[in-house]
């Protein structure tokens, strides 16, 4: 009779393991953010300030790609908004669309005459090799919009100033999908 008992504690114990729901595969560090790509996949990045690169991962941590960006004197990374396989540029290259921030230090806060702004935003497109697509100063947002089979990529500029008539979308064509 014991031994019917703990063979069936046995089997219990063992089952109740098999049929966990959550296991942990491993960690990833903070500066890892993720993206997703317009087919669903999923990549892990982190932007390296002093090479100036971003390195993308797979889901099994292995290095997918590593982007040179081409960032100007004094901008900084600041932040990816979109990693596109085939919605900007149907070639075989991926386009990252991120944003720059450039700090003003000639800003004087005290001044009401003085226009310029303690931090500007610039909106980048590039391909992988580095190669600029398309720059927008005095921006930091945009969108993908298609309606009826048409695609448009909806930039945002100046809208990050308050109160401000400077404020304005830009609209750019998207290649039509295959």
């Amino acid at each position: 009779m014991k031994t019917i008992m703990l063979f069936l504690s046995i089997v219990l114990l063992v089952s109740f393991q098999s049929f966990s729901q959550l296991e942990l595969e491993g960690t990833i560090k903070s500066n890892f953010k993720v993206v997703q790509l317009e087919n669903g996949e999923m990549k892990f990045y982190n932007f390296e300030p002093k090479s100036k690169k971003i390195n993308f991962y797979n889901l099994d941590n292995s290095l997918w790609k590593t982007i040179q960006l081409p960032l100007d004197n004094n901008h900084y990374f600041e932040e990816l908004l979109l990693v596109s396989k085939n919605t900007i540029n149907p070639d075989k290259e991926i386009e990252l669309v991120y944003t720059s921030i450039e700090y003003n230090y000639t800003h004087v806060e005290e001044d009401p005459n003085d226009d310029n702004v303690l931090v500007r935003y610039t909106l980048n497109i590039v391909n992988e090799s580095g190669r600029k697509i398309l720059t927008v100063p005095n921006s930091q947002r945009l969108k993908l919009s298609s309606s009826n089979g048409i695609s448009k990529l909806l930039v945002y500029k100046g809208a990050e100033q308050a109160f401000q008539d400077d404020s304005e979308i830009l609209v750019y064509s998207l290649p039509l999908k295959k």
